[in-house]
């Protein structure tokens, strides 16, 4: 008989599990750490230099290689730092860790958060981080999109200049 009492109580935990579970939305606290354990401020930073080069490409292309005078690079250079420094204002650590928390908190439970936690303190945790750089990469083509109001500004960053160096060109 206690034995199957004992079998009884078990099932009904086993049956019950679920309601136990954490279901409910993941902390600040927890997203915070699992971004602090996937690097994600270090990977946001390692695609500043990516970006200042695109920025310098671009800029390479639309002068076709033309030899600017020192005025004219000196308003090419400032064009180029507003252009980095609108991302950055865009998409700053801050900015993107806020959207993270409120995309987590919609996705995620709190037992799938600490379990990616966990996870990422393994080896094979860590190996994906590690690799992670690779796959942003690969994001940054996606987030294109979110480059729209950015891109608008680098439009009127670029006309201003071009003002300049109409400017430039005219008291000579």
């Amino acid at each position: 008989m206690k034995i199957i009492r004992r079998g009884f109580a078990l099932s009904m935990l086993i049956i019950a599990w679920p309601v136990f579970a954490n279901d409910a939305p993941p902390s600040d606290a927890s997203i915070r750490e699992l971004l602090t354990l996937t690097r994600s401020e270090e990977l946001l930073n390692g695609m500043k230099p990516q970006l200042d080069a695109m920025v310098s490409a671009s800029i390479n292309q639309v002068s076709r290689g033309s030899q600017a005078t020192p005025e004219r690079q000196a308003v090419i250079d400032r064009m180029r730092e507003k252009m980095v420094a609108a991302f950055d204002d865009s998409f700053n650590f801050e900015s993107m860790q806020m959207i993270t928390l409120r995309v987590y908190q919609a996705t995620y439970t709190q037992d799938e958060v600490d379990g990616l936690i966990a996870f990422y303190k393994t080896p094979p945790g860590q190996a994906l981080i590690n690799k992670h750089p690779l796959m942003m990469q690969n994001t940054m083509a996606e987030m294109q999109t979110l480059m729209r109001p950015v891109t608008q500004r680098m439009i009127q960053i670029k006309s201003d200049a071009e003002q300049e160096i109409k400017a430039l060109s005219a008291r000579k």
